[in-house]
């Protein structure tokens, strides 16, 4: 079982998580496969998609060693303990639930939940090591700054609408990590795996923490 330490390092260790949402868990399984090989460490289905935990069981016994699977739109305890038996290794949930961010922290799992306003995001704080800022993409980068002004001590996890122009752009606000979704994996995507691959690469490289000799001006 990775604990939920485990599961925020390798989300913050590359400051990436994707995101699959597609109408079929096979093809859901199948994106999971090239991330995975692409080298990103941290991939949610999300419970939304059709077959969810179907895609979550497969995608944890071919991926385990070389990925971190979770499940995305966690809301209710329901949701959390079907995705656990599916074999999730994290939770990520829109909002705050309290019930299922108690239920998560009894068995060591991480929860990401969502928040908002800054009122949200402390109160998110207060159960998980990693909030999710989301919306995101429809207050922009200037939002993440200001928010960690005052909460600078808070790691954000910007998601909704993030994709490859903008991942920059969240980073060098002050966001802990991204997540990334239909921006990075969807059916045109996945009708082009060499693409995607290449993507999922692009984004990696995006995310690197910027060094000396590679900080922008």
């Amino acid at each position: 079982m990775t604990s939920s330490a485990q599961a925020f390092e390798a989300i913050a260790d590359q400051r990436v998580l994707a995101i699959v949402r597609l109408d079929n868990p096979t093809d859901a399984v199948v994106a999971c496969r090239i991330l995975a090989n692409a080298g990103l460490h941290a991939v949610e289905i999300s419970l939304a998609q059709p077959g969810a935990t179907a895609a979550i069981a497969e995608a944890v016994d071919e991926l385990e060693g070389a990925a971190l699977v979770g499940a995305g739109t966690v809301r209710t305890v329901a949701h959390a303990a079907a995705a656990l038996e599916a074999g999730a290794r994290f939770l990520v949930g829109p909002c705050l639930d309290q019930s299922v961010a108690a239920w998560a922290h009894e068995r060591d799992i991480l929860y990401v939940p969502g928040a908002l306003t800054p009122t949200e995001v402390e109160l998110a704080s207060r159960w998980s090591p990693l909030v999710k800022l989301f919306p995101a993409a429809g207050f922009g980068p200037g939002y993440v700054k200001d928010l960690r002004t005052p909460l600078p001590d808070i790691a954000l996890l910007a998601t909704g609408g993030v994709d490859l122009e903008n991942t920059r752009a969240f980073l060098d606000a002050g966001a802990a990590a991204v997540a990334v979704g239909s921006g990075l994996v969807n059916a045109s995507s996945l009708a082009a795996p060499d693409d995607l691959a290449a993507n999922a690469r692009r984004l990696l490289q995006l995310a690197a923490p910027a060094t000396p000799t590679t900080r922008r001006q």
